[in-house]
């Protein structure tokens, strides 16, 4: 069997240095409002076994993802490709942000930008297709699909107001609806 280190998100900032860091998250979640850890190179787990090559050998490596159950995956994973020492982020970057440490954040260029990250997470976080969301998102707003193809800050505002309730109990709702509505805030 396969084992792996564990660091908390104070542990890891620490020995970042000596570490190399992997974001195995999907990009819109890289590019998304949990933000990233400066430097860390995104890997998507899917996509590990085939670009495994890329991964230095004998260097330590910090997986991230965003609750750190991907992350584990992905330790397991290169342990067993002979890369590593291994440590998984506890609790990915949803502690990382809750401690309130630095992260790196793409700023989105348009409300439509912004919106679109937001259908994205919500589409993840609730287990759904996209147009699925899409559509819930409509539904709840009472609009036609037009509504959403070239929206507000006002537009993006309601919208992020009704993603909240469409959400559920996500461990990260609080942290994503701020760093949405910040970069709504910006724009």
């Amino acid at each position: 069997m396969t084992t792996y280190g564990e660091l908390t998100p104070e542990e890891a900032l620490e020995r970042l240095a000596e570490l190399e860091a992997i974001d195995v998250r999907g990009a819109h979640e890289f590019e998304g409002p949990l933000g990233r850890i400066a430097g860390a190179r995104l890997i998507p787990l899917a996509a590990l076994p085939e670009r495994a090559s890329e991964i230095p050998r004998g260097q330590p490596l910090l997986l991230i993802c965003r609750s750190g159950a991907r992350s584990a995956r992905a330790c397991a994973q290169l342990g067993e490709l002979g890369l590593g020492p291994t440590f998984n982020l506890i609790g990915g970057m949803i502690a990382w942000n809750r401690a309130q440490l630095p992260v790196e954040r793409t700023s989105p260029a348009s409300p439509l930008a912004l919106l679109e990250s937001a259908l994205a997470w919500l589409a993840q976080v609730t287990q759904q297709a996209p147009d699925a969301a899409r559509a819930k998102l409509l539904a709840e707003l009472g609009q036609p699909p037009t509504a959403l193809a070239d929206p507000t800050r006002e537009r993006v505002a309601r919208a992020l107001d009704a993603i909240e309730r469409l959400a559920g109990a996500q461990p990260d709702l609080e942290l994503s609806l701020a760093a949405f509505r910040g970069a709504l805030a910006g724009l």
